[in-house]
């Protein structure tokens, strides 16, 4: 099997006549499936199946032992490998046998499978999958809500509505995981504040939540929020260019902090009513669309300021995410090129990444495993930065199809995202095969979509762009400017 040993028998699946033998390197990071360190003579025509089938024998994972084969991708020179050995020499080599080539094989990542649909009234702004089998949004239509979507569930929609017409541009658990009842959540809108919501539980027979806190501090629209793990700070980003840290109470507080403000002068506060845009026979308008009614609002929460406000980035924030290691730093990106490391309890910036003056970055996110982070950009890329250098600016440059202003970090992964576009896509890439993405799914180009069906039932185009994704290692959620949220199963590792 190595260069020095005799090949085994190939079997059905082996060499076909004629093929050369090409020295491999098979390597993996991955301890658990490592098998001995060689250079082995592999036939040419092998392809992902042969070199997967090659490696289960050496593991013994095969039926004669007990053992289940697991299947494995493989990257040559940071490329995937999607056809033969012979292939990949010819193009990248020109025909030439005589080096080793170093392929790096890891367990395979299974594509989407679609799961299902679920369609609201307007613009889908932000997505959270923290709670199993919930999913929260944030709408263009002015609420937060939670939509049960586990199979056999006859739950109803939990819906939140903000105190302004504006609309809602994010959303986000403030509450841990481990937390069951006064579940907070919260909200960023167009109307420059954070509202943050507190729901009995999650339960159909519980009461309906309520607007407990509205934070302000912002002097534009609020575009990211993010909590501590604790769920005792939250941190805004708004496209005023700061960040906003709020210390938000157990108890509910009994005053406000600051008069309530004018909000005659935002746009778009007058009454409103949307009506379907089909009318009678009679040509009378038509019917008033149920929720969405004049006085559709919230009534607003003890008005807060912020304990702290960071101050640096050069223009709109895209983007802000909690450190997963360092629970005393947050990381924001900006319109301005830059990322920033900010020490919550002091509000000093600590370090500082300037890429790019026209990379507007439009979001951000981290890997678990090893802190990297990673960047969302209206130039149509996906930027990698490893903050542990002292030096380093973007490690990596990743190519899309369109700008990027929503992206998830696999939850255990080091090294799978899923990103949404404004093409109307969700790519699933793996960082260490950045030329081409693992997998691009669309629910316009969905097998389980109608043919005859071309626009949402808020009458936009179905697949038109998105503006949000979430990833929790089992379940990819995303929705944008159809109104549609779709909903795919996926492991990505």
């Amino acid at each position: 099997m190595s260069a020095d040993e005799p090949m085994p028998p190939a079997g059905p699946s082996g060499a076909a006549a004629g093929d050369r033998q090409l020295p491999i390197n098979l390597f993996t990071q991955d301890s658990s499936h490592a098998i001995p360190q060689s250079t082995y003579l592999l036939p040419s025509s092998w392809r992902r199946f042969q070199l997967s089938e090659l490696i289960n024998k050496v593991l013994q994972n095969t039926p004669e032992h007990g053992a289940k084969p697991v299947p494995f991708d493989f990257v040559v020179e940071g490329e995937v490998l999607r056809g033969s050995l012979e292939a990949w020499v010819k193009k990248h080599r020109g025909g030439e046998a005589e080096r080793v080539i170093n392929v790096e094989y890891r367990r395979s990542v299974m594509p989407p499978e679609e799961m299902g649909r679920v369609e609201v009234e307007d613009w889908v702004s932000g997505l959270s999958l923290g709670r199993p089998g919930y999913i929260m949004l944030s709408s263009y239509l002015s609420h937060v809500q939670l939509l049960p979507f586990s199979s056999g569930s006859t739950a109803q929609p939990i819906t939140l509505p903000l105190p302004s017409l504006l609309g809602a541009t994010c959303c986000t658990y403030v509450s841990p995981p481990s937390v069951s009842t006064n579940i907070r959540l919260a909200a960023g809108g167009v109307d420059r504040a954070v509202h943050v919501f507190e729901l009995p539980s999650l339960s159909p027979e519980a009461a309906s939540g309520k607007e407990i806190f509205t934070l302000h501090g912002h002097t534009a629209p609020v575009s990211s929020v993010c909590a501590s793990s604790s769920g005792r700070e939250l941190i805004s980003a708004g496209w005023d260019g700061q960040l906003n840290l709020y210390a938000l109470p157990e108890e509910i507080p009994t005053e406000h902090q600051i008069p309530a403000e004018p909000t005659s002068y935002l746009p778009g506060q007058k009454k409103r009513r949307k009506m379907e845009k089909s009318g009678g026979a009679d040509g009378t308008s038509g019917q008033v669309i149920e929720g969405l009614t004049d006085g559709d609002v919230g009534e607003g929460g003890w008005r807060r300021m912020p304990d702290g406000v960071m101050r640096g980035h050069k223009g709109r924030v895209g983007g802000v995410v909690w450190d997963k290691d360092e629970a005393g730093r947050v990381w924001s990106a900006g319109w301005d090129g830059s990322i920033r490391g900010w020490e919550v309890e002091s509000g000093a910036g600590a370090v500082v990444r300037q890429g790019p003056m026209d990379k507007a970055m439009l979001c951000i996110d981290q890997f678990s495993g090893n802190g990297q982070l990673a960047t969302g950009s209206m130039d149509r890329t996906i930027s990698l930065w490893d903050t542990r250098e002292a030096t380093s600016l973007i490690s990596l440059s990743i190519p899309t199809t369109s700008p990027v202003p929503s992206l998830r970090c696999h939850p255990t992964s080091s090294f799978t995202l899923a990103a949404a576009t404004y093409s109307g896509t969700v790519q699933i890439w793996d960082v260490r095969s950045p030329k081409t993405a693992l997998f691009s799914v669309s629910k316009a180009a969905s097998a389980t979509a109608e043919a005859t069906r071309k626009v949402t039932k808020n009458g936009k185009v179905l697949g038109e762009r998105l503006l949000a994704v979430d990833w929790d290692g089992e379940v990819l959620v995303a929705g944008g400017e159809d109104g549609e949220v779709g909903i795919w199963r996926a492991r990505g590792e």
